[in-house]
């Protein structure tokens, strides 16, 4: 898939089950861009948060690289697997909703204040929350946003 056709594809869902959970759409649709290379890298059919697996999850077990000690290192671990793209997209909303790391340290006050407390919880790149915001502006991502 090619960016606009990602963001065609994932738009429509994220924006309906975002503003459900007044998240932003615009940072939605980027944590899939950079998780999944816009689409490239799904796990199963429909991981494209790079979401883990826990306890009692359908899971997959993929390789993947995470940031150690500021050592980028390649590991496999247990990834879950949803039945359809909304069920990816709830499951991200309802991660940063309803779980307490999340809910302690997220501030929603701004787009730029929701990335910046949510990048270092959610992963290991340092870089992550520039990487999401770039990612936003290239692709003019704030338009999906309520």
């Amino acid at each position: 898939m090619t960016p606009d056709e990602f963001i065609d594809w994932l738009a429509p869902a994220a924006q309906r089950i975002c503003r459900s959970y007044r998240l932003y759409t615009s940072v939605c649709i980027a944590q899939a861009a950079i998780e999944s290379g816009w689409g490239r890298y799904t796990i199963g059919d429909y991981n494209i948060f790079g979401r883990k697996a826990a306890a009692g999850d359908l899971f997959t077990e993929v390789r993947t690289r995470e940031y150690y000690n500021g050592e980028l290192v390649s590991i496999v671990d247990k990834f879950k697997l949803y039945s359809s793209l909304e069920d990816a997209i709830e499951d991200w909303c309802l991660l940063l909703t309803q779980e307490p790391v999340y809910v302690k340290h997220i501030d929603n006050t701004s787009l730029e204040t929701f990335v910046q407390t949510l990048a270092p919880i959610y992963a290991t790149n340092p870089n992550y929350a520039r990487d999401i915001l770039l990612t936003i502006a290239a692709n003019q991502l704030t338009q999906y946003d309520d």
